[in-house]
């Protein structure tokens, strides 16, 4: 029987990157550049927060796989709208919103119409379908916007109109303090800074030692990670809490390196032992840095992602974590929604692609390197035959800039 090409598509991957090309706030005199693929990763890091605490706090139910959808709808039509100016855009919604959605529906439909989400996708963006997580995503989008204007106005408080778009972002964000976790970010300094720990990660750049374009960052890798991911997941047929563990572990599997900065592995594995060690710090870090300043329910569910991140693991009756050396047998024994499974193979096998787009695509951009020739060859000498539950995950390696 042959094996069958996965549903995520090569033009979808591109699409994905197109928004590390998005420049925001390029009518200010910015001190660092603000990249749109960064500010989405950081929106849903914040959406994350935010949902965990109206269980904590209020009680309410909220379905994460539900919300990772709705993202990734709002992220898909941001792609597509990329040239709108959000004021423009706003005010286009208010009487045109059927029309652009429907735009950005047909310029999607040959990547997406495929999954079963695509017809729920355009029911959202025309505004049909309200929720909690629909909420939190709003109140996450204000919140990262002001973290980046708040850098913009410190930097140049002067400039024209800028008091203006503080007091509007400001008032956005103060609109949303019925949610238990907006007043906390507001209220108390530790998980303000967590959250904004996480946004360091857009100024940390990967392939550090190599220009590429674009100059993808940490925090942007991590939220491509997650995407293809959960994309994937439809065809290996993931329940739902996988879905939403390999979503969530892309999204934080390089968290340690907000305070270690990106070592590279030639040099982690260069000195015998160092790797290892590294390790060693990077839990320290995390434990004293981010864990001991966020409530223990979001600790415990940010350890299980980034401790062993490519390990395949599920949780016993007890709760206690078991980790697997066969992935196959994860997916077999271990695929519902009671063994919060995580399979740590294919989520490297994610990371690495993630890798290889980012040597391919400045490689086609004419900015090359022999560490970005050498990386993607690599890559695609590991993976080009890479076949999981008859899905051929091979084809992007061997199809992709070919």
């Amino acid at each position: 029987m042959s094996n069958k090409r996965p549903t995520l598509s090569l033009s979808l991957l591109r699409k994905i990157f197109i928004a590390a090309n998005i420049r925001r706030w390029n009518d200010q005199a910015t001190p660092v550049e603000f990249i749109e693929l960064d500010k989405q990763a950081h929106k849903i890091v914040i959406a994350y927060f935010l949902a965990y605490f109206e269980i904590i706090e209020h009680k309410k139910e909220v379905d994460f796989h539900r919300l990772i959808l709705q993202f990734c709808y709002e992220f898909f039509e941001r792609i597509i709208l990329t040239d709108i100016k959000p004021p423009v855009f706003h005010r286009l919604s208010e009487k045109h919103n059927k029309e652009l959605v429907d735009f950005v529906c047909n310029e999607l439909s040959s990547d997406l119409s495929s999954f079963a989400f695509f017809d729920e996708m355009r029911e959202y963006l025309y505004g049909n379908i309200n929720n909690i997580e629909k909420e939190i995503l709003k109140a996450s989008h204000y919140y990262a916007s002001k973290w980046e204007f708040d850098i913009i106005y410190n930097f140049n408080p002067k400039m024209y109109d800028v008091e203006n778009i503080k007091s509007i972002i400001d008032s956005q964000v103060e609109s949303f303090y019925s949610l238990a976790g907006i007043r906390n970010l507001v209220l108390y300094h530790n998980i303000r800074e967590v959250i904004g720990m996480f946004g360091q990660l857009r100024f940390q750049k990967r392939w550090s030692q190599t220009p590429r374009i674009p100059a993808t960052s940490v925090l942007g890798h991590t939220l491509v990670v997650a995407l293809v991911a959960f994309l994937l997941g439809y065809d290996l047929k993931c329940c739902r809490t996988m879905q939403i563990n390999h979503f969530f572990c892309g999204l934080f599997h390089d968290l340690p390196e907000i305070l270690t900065r990106d070592i590279i592995s030639p040099i982690k594995r260069g000195v015998e032992g160092l790797d290892k060690f590294i390790k060693q710090i990077e839990d320290e870090l995390v434990s004293e840095k981010i864990l001991t300043k966020i409530p223990k329910e979001i600790a415990v569910a940010i350890v299980y992602f980034i401790q062993d991140e490519f390990a395949n693991r599920y949780k016993d009756s007890n709760g206690e974590v078991r980790i697997f050396s066969s992935g196959d047998e994860i997916l077999q024994k271990f695929n519902d929604d009671e063994s919060n499974a995580i399979f740590g193979e294919f989520l490297k096998y994610c990371d690495h692609l993630s890798a290889f787009l980012e040597a391919k695509i400045s490689i086609a951009h004419g900015i090359s390197s022999p560490e970005l020739v050498e990386g993607a060859k690599a890559l695609e000498y590991k993976y080009n035959s890479k076949v999981i539950k008859d899905i051929d995950l091979g084809v992007f390696y061997r199809e992709f800039g070919n």
